[in-house]
């Protein structure tokens, strides 16, 4: 994360925001005021970005955006609300049938466009059209949505939600058999970026401590100095570890780095700090740890796959004292930030998965034993930490 600028004086937010909300079109008497103000917030957001920020803006959210357009166009969505009712609010369900698509996959997509003030969200899971999306209907604007692989895909599967992560759109981009991860197994080179990729990632965005309250993953037994205090489950080469010591230097011997034999071969975390090659697929050798820490590893996998990991955590638990910590999007069901949803399409087209809205965790949780205790987040981060206990705790 970017710090702020010390010298740069405060700005109420409260203020600014109500400031701005009611500004639209109308609200200029010229045109060319307009323009210039237009011009005045293009530079106003570049300011207000970090990089993180805009490489997420144009490499997951527009491109997600520019895929799921091309997917309305294809199924027809706009002329066919239209013909319901110029002003018709329709929910998700009443559109799926109207498209004769995957309410599911609809659901994702309507989600990304009204997070990114394409149509109108006006209550969960229930949308308007807006002059935009009304004006797509003439040549002049819908002929400029580009043809992308995504909505190429998913007309061949007739509008079905991908879910299975061996044939999804990923391996129909690539012309491969087998899921993300074996691809990357056998071209070591495109798997060397990918892993930087995903760590730069990690190193971007909000850390666990931004989120989560240390104090919540202080020793519950005067006895447990020697037993690990966090293990960091599919960590990647350890920016999140690096975060974590960053604010508490003293803890490294007790903190665990985990993941695949290549990947952990390259931790950049203290030698202090535990590095295990480890398949989360398998049992879990850390048996008790204060905390595990999973993030951005269950958004990789369906519901069915997840349970296989989250079933090792549990079985390594010390009830009463362990702790699950999952870093992930937690969707709400109203008012998803475009990243979220960006990430969401992102994660459809690589690995035929999905962002989690909090039920869907809850009932994932629940299923496996374990139970929410709280869902943390914090205005730094558009992720979550979902915090998760054994249900008889």
């Amino acid at each position: 994360m970017e710090p702020n600028n010390a010298s740069t004086p405060s700005t109420n937010v409260d203020d600014f925001v109500h400031s701005i909300k009611n500004i639209d079109r109308s609200s200029f008497a010229y045109d060319g005021d307009r323009v210039n103000a237009l011009r005045e917030a293009y530079a106003l957001i570049s300011r207000l970005e970090t990089s993180w920020d805009t490489v997420a803006r144009l490499c997951i959210t527009q491109p997600a955006l520019n895929a799921v357009l091309k997917v309305s166009q294809d199924l027809h969505l706009f002329e066919k609300w239209l013909e319901v009712g110029d002003e018709a609010e329709q929910s998700t369900a009443q559109l799926a049938e109207l498209t004769g698509s995957d309410p599911m996959l609809l659901c994702r997509i309507l989600r990304h466009l009204a997070a990114c003030n394409i149509i109108v969200e006006v209550s969960p899971d229930h949308y308007k059209q807006s002059a935009f999306s009304k004006s797509l209907l003439e040549p002049v604007f819908g002929a400029w949505i580009p043809f992308l692989l995504m909505p190429e895909y998913l007309a061949k599967t007739n509008y079905q939600n991908p879910t299975d992560p061996n044939d999804g759109i990923f391996q129909y981009t690539k012309n491969f058999e087998g899921s993300l991860f074996d691809y990357y197994d056998q071209h070591p080179t495109e798997s060397a970026v990918f892993n930087n990729v995903m760590g730069s990632v990690m190193a971007k965005q909000a850390g666990m401590l931004d989120i989560f309250p240390y104090e919540r993953l202080a020793d519950a037994q005067p006895d447990t100095s020697a037993t690990p205090l966090l293990v960091d489950v599919g960590g990647n080469v350890g920016h999140d570890i690096n975060k974590f010591l960053a604010k508490k230097p003293n803890l490294a011997a007790r903190l665990v780095l985990q993941d695949r034999p290549d990947v952990v071969r390259q931790a950049i975390c203290p030698a202090t700090v535990r590095a295990m090659a480890h398949d989360f697929f398998t049992p879990q050798p850390v048996k008790g740890a204060r905390a595990y820490y999973l993030h951005g590893v269950l958004h990789d996998w369906p519901d069915d796959t997840a349970r296989s990991i989250l079933e090792h955590l549990r079985d390594a638990m010390t009830p009463g004292y362990s702790t699950l910590l999952i870093h992930d999007h937690v969707i709400p069901a109203q008012g998803a930030h475009p990243q979220a949803t960006g990430y969401d399409q992102t994660m459809m087209v690589v690995v035929s998965a999905f962002e989690r809205t909090e039920g869907m965790w809850r009932d994932l949780l629940r299923s496996v034993g374990l139970r929410v205790e709280k869902i943390w987040s914090s205005p730094l981060a558009t992720q979550s930490v979902v915090e998760a206990r054994l249900a008889e705790d």
